[in-house]
């Protein structure tokens, strides 16, 4: 954290000091040598009672009065005063008083005068006027409010600041981005981090290209976004801010500078989180240094760099036992309020409370532990990550000494960081916020997980459960309670139906979109249409009548009794570099078991690297990469034909999968017929069509298996499962792609024609798009108006990390006049439907939507739904099912197996029911061209 004078104030009140004094030499230049000093130049000389000279030795009578310690004496006067003020006709000068005024009630710790002061101010004649100073005396008042934890108050007094600013002296000016640095710092400080360091990246990046990165307020703008990265957990980042900050301020300044030694001792900081125990110290010492060269000025430096050395070795000890000695000095820093910052003081409260515990001493322990949690409140707010951080460690401790409580405290942390994260990561996004929600959520779910499957499991197995239901959905309470009433709703109330539909629609691209840090003006637009949707749905509601359910559904409530759930589920614990090559330190793959008649069970299942071992990893790549039949983004179509005729070994290369993945729960699951698997993270790429069974056979011919994107998706599980044989249906395919372009799939146009004839057999009406008019414009157009859609075509999935694009602009599909050159962007005519633009359209009226083309199932692992991809935005886009492809599949086995499906669609059979049915048919030998496993095992059916 950023030190303040005197290293030892709580975090608000060291602020309030440094804007008095900040303010009295930065916002107050450039205001008196333009604004001011015209003026001056207009005033005339007047003399008497009522005059400037008259009232400026009036005030600064009442100033000397205050500060002598007569506050209320020295309070009338200064009201005296600035009556008088308002009385000349100069809105300048009388709120160039107000702000001297107000600066001095706050030097003076009286808060509560001042804003009187400020109220007074904002009523006066002078206020009318808008000026530069009524700008400055803005500021200041949203300061105080912030200093008071009214954050949602002092919002639109800072903006209506800034505002000022940016009309007299420019967006990029030197006082326009310190206002806005003001701001960051107070919505960090209120505990709104992904607002603070959003704001704080975009002052930073404006002031290098307005000032220059050799300004001082870059350095300072730098140094402050970096000290909000540090305390979200980004110290790698951090860092790079803090070493280019040193860099310019000790040449600047010169190293013996006070501003040198607080970003010295930041990079301390940086490298203490990131292990590097040697480059801490080196900073620390570099900051003690310093500190012996400023003794003169404040000798209370040099003792926080001894401190924070201390700390270092301490820390770096691990769980070696420290002397008695040793811990009672961590302890004497943590009481040492007035010297010492709080950040070190809530570190050593922590350290020191490890420690203790280690001795047997846990009551002692949690005392420290609540310590720093009443630092954190007090200088962070309670909603804070390094609140959140101290929380954690109480729950856990509690693990050893009251199971009950520990369940408790695990509980009611989940529900506080889920709120947290929804209101964060909805209304700010930015990706540093994001990452640090992700690793906060791991860490807390891993301690979680590991308490549900070891001593504890009994109290907190359906504890551990409940939260992962919540953060996989990434809906919470609201979401389900949505999901549920457009259910009910559906056959009785159509408007409703689908207000409910668009406001879950745009929430779900909403949180897509801000939690991965996809933050521009289109991300704002859909942020602004949820808004409107849950207005207008809001508004609906009340006008009916009707209130959301508000009572939790769990998925056992949704099951039939020859049916259960298993949702798998990886927590991790992330390094402290999370930018490092290998940032995880641990993951543990679960399996969470639910039926109709049993609370849910936690299995753990080990390190899911092993889990899915190197055998699997290699037939899925093998898979991967012997049918391709649509180009990537830098090279020409190739297609290796000598592995066509390549069987699949699924009880060689799959029987392991099968004895990590199901073995364990095979107990559980003996009367079951049906499974519901909602998969995470890399077991989406899984073929769970290919896993054998304990038999010899395949698990797919024991348990009808259905994968879910979501566990919300059991709510409407059974609503339209079986084809509307009078609902209309659209075919895509023979579709004309650019010249150059990918290569043409003749096929396809058989393909579409063979289910045509199924349709109109049935009486469904039948929409053909094919050669040069399948644009995504016609697409669009025409998926909103029936029941089935159905796409043959090229897909493509490109994995994200070499080319650093979104994942949701590196999956799709291809469209007519499509050609080579395929940089993605928003282009509704460039032939490439990219997962990103699929996300914004609205597929709710689609029972089924079928990707007859490569790779449209596969995807990166997500933090917000298992997997980012095609199965992502289809899913946020409102279709209830998707027939997608794990890897590329040969053109007439796929044209062939998904005829064959919608055959058995027309004989009744389910969704689910006729996809089984045509793998066992393939699998026979009864569909052409998909006999071999690398056909028929590539199509999987995502539900909800």
């Amino acid at each position: 954290m950023t030190i303040a004078l005197g290293f030892a104030r709580v975090r608000r009140a060291a602020a309030s000091l440094g804007i008095v004094l900040a303010f009295g030499t930065v916002l107050t230049g450039p205001v008196d040598s333009a604004a001011a000093q015209d003026s001056r130049a207009r005033r005339a000389p007047a003399q008497g009672a009522n005059s400037v000279p008259t009232v400026t030795a009036q005030l600064k009578n009442a100033i000397a009065l205050t500060r002598s310690g007569k506050i209320d004496e020295g309070f009338a006067q200064l009201n005296a005063a600035l009556d008088a003020t308002d009385r000349l006709d100069d809105a300048q000068f009388a709120m160039g008083q107000y702000f001297e005024a107000t600066a001095t009630l706050r030097a003076v710790k009286r808060d509560d005068l001042a804003e009187k002061l400020f109220v007074c101010a904002f009523q006066s004649k002078a206020a009318a006027q808008s000026t530069p100073g009524k700008a400055d005396l803005l500021l200041m008042y949203a300061i105080l409010v912030s200093d008071h934890a009214r954050i949602a108050e002092a919002v639109p007094l800072y903006m209506k600041a800034i505002a000022a600013f940016n009309a007299y002296w420019g967006e990029g000016s030197e006082v326009s981005l310190i206002a806005n640095d003001k701001l960051a710092v107070a919505l960090s400080a209120n505990g709104s981090a992904a607002s603070a360091t959003n704001l704080g990246w975009h002052n930073f990046v404006l002031a290098e290209k307005a000032l220059g990165p050799n300004h001082r307020t870059t350095w300072k703008l730098a140094n402050n976004y970096a000290d909000m990265l540090r305390e979200i957990g980004a110290p790698a980042k951090a860092l790079e801010l803090d070493l280019f900050a040193i860099e310019g301020r000790a040449k600047h300044y010169g190293e013996n500078h006070l501003n040198t030694l607080v970003t010295v001792n930041n990079a301390g900081q940086d490298f203490l989180a990131l292990g590097r125990f040697d480059d801490a110290r080196r900073y620390f010492r570099r900051h003690r240094a310093i500190a012996t060269a400023l003794a003169p000025k404040d000798p209370t430096f040099a003792g926080q760099a001894d401190a924070w050395l201390f700390y270092t070795d301490m820390l770096e000890a691990g769980d070696t036992a420290i002397s008695p000695a040793d811990l009672e000095r961590l302890e004497a820093i943590v009481a040492n309020e007035e010297n010492f910052a709080d950040f070190l003081r809530i570190k050593a409260a922590v350290l020191a409370a490890g420690k203790r515990e280690a001795r047997g001493e846990r009551d002692k322990g949690m005392r420290l532990r609540e310590i720093a949690l009443a630092i954190a409140t007090r200088a962070f707010t309670a909603q804070h990550p390094i609140s959140f951080e101290i929380k954690l460690g109480i729950a856990t401790a509690l693990i050893a000494v009251d199971p009950n409580r520990a369940v408790q405290n695990f509980t009611a942390l989940d529900r506080e960081m889920f709120d947290w994260m929804k209101r964060e990561v909805g209304t700010a996004g930015d990706r540093a916020v994001a990452e640090a929600i992700r690793a906060q959520a791991d860490h807390l779910l891993f301690a979680f997980g590991r308490f549900a499957t070891g001593a504890g499991s009994a109290v907190a197995q359906p504890a551990f459960a409940a939260a992962v239901l919540r953060w996989k959905t990434l809906g919470g309470g609201d979401a389900t309670a949505l999901r549920r009433f457009e259910t009910e709703l559906a056959d009785k109330d159509a408007e409703t139906a689908a207000l409910v539909r668009t406001a879950l629609r745009l929430n779900g691209e909403k949180q897509e979109l801000f939690s991965s840090g996809n933050i521009d003006d289109w991300a704002r637009s859909v942020w602004q249409r949820q808004d409107a949707a849950e207005k207008a749905l809001a508004k609906r509601l009340d006008a009916i009548g009707v209130k959301l359910p508000q009572d939790p559904i769990r998925p056992a409530q949704l099951l039939a009794a020859q049916e259960a759930v298993v949702n798998y589920f990886i927590t991790r614990q992330w390094k402290a570099d999370r930018q490092s090559k290998e940032p995880l330190a641990a993951t543990v793959l679960y399996a969470i078991v639910e039926t109709a008649t049993s609370e849910p069970r936690v299995v753990d299942l080990g390190d899911p690297g092993k889990t899915v071992d190197t055998g699997v990893r290699t037939e899925i790549a093998r898979l991967r990469t012997t049918r391709a039949t649509v180009p990537d983004l830098d090279a020409r179509e190739h297609v290796d034909k000598s592995s066509d005729t390549r069987a699949l070994d699924t009880k060689g290369r799959f029987q392991s999968l099968h004895a990590r993945l199901f073995a364990p729960l095979e107990a559980m699951l003996k009367d079951k017929t049906t499974l519901y698997v909602v998969p995470d993270g890399f077991l989406f790429a899984v073929p769970f069509s290919l896993l054998p069974g304990g038999d010899g056979g395949l698990l797919e011919d024991k348990f009808t298996i259905r994968l879910l994107t979501s566990p919300d998706a059991l709510i409407a599980i059974h609503a339209r499962e079986k084809i509307d044989k009078t609902g209309a249906m659209l075919l895509a395919g023979g579709i004309e792609y650019g010249v150059p372009g990918p290569m043409q799939l003749p096929a396809t146009r058989t393909e579409i024609e063979a289910i045509a004839k199924l349709a109109r057999a049935r009486g469904a009406p039948v929409v053909m798009l094919t050669g040069s008019g399948v644009s995504e414009a016609a697409l669009r157009e025409a998926i909103g108006k029936v029941r089935i859609a159905h796409l043959a075509t090229h897909g493509f999935y490109h994995d994200s990390t070499a080319s650093g694009l979104d994942t949701l602009w590196q999956s799709g599909i291809v469209l007519s006049g499509a050609g080579d050159s395929r940089w993605p962007l928003r282009d509704d005519k460039d032939g490439y439907l990219y997962a990103f633009e699929l996300m914004d359209w609205d597929l709710s009226g689609l029972d089924l939507l079928v990707l007859s083309a490569c790779e449209t199932g596969r995807g990166d692992e997500s933090f917000v739904s298992g997997l980012r991809g095609l199965p992502t935005a289809l899913g946020i886009a409102g279709a209830r099912r998707a027939l997608l492809t794990l890897w590329p599949v040969a053109d007439e086995g796929t044209a062939n197996f998904t005829v064959r499906f919608y055959e058995h669609l027309a004989e009744g059979l389910t969704y689910s029911d006729a996809l089984r049915q045509t793998r066992r048919d393939a699998r026979d030998g009864k569909v052409a061209g998909a006999k071999d496993a690398s056909v028929w095992a590539a199509f999987v059916l995502f539900e909800g």
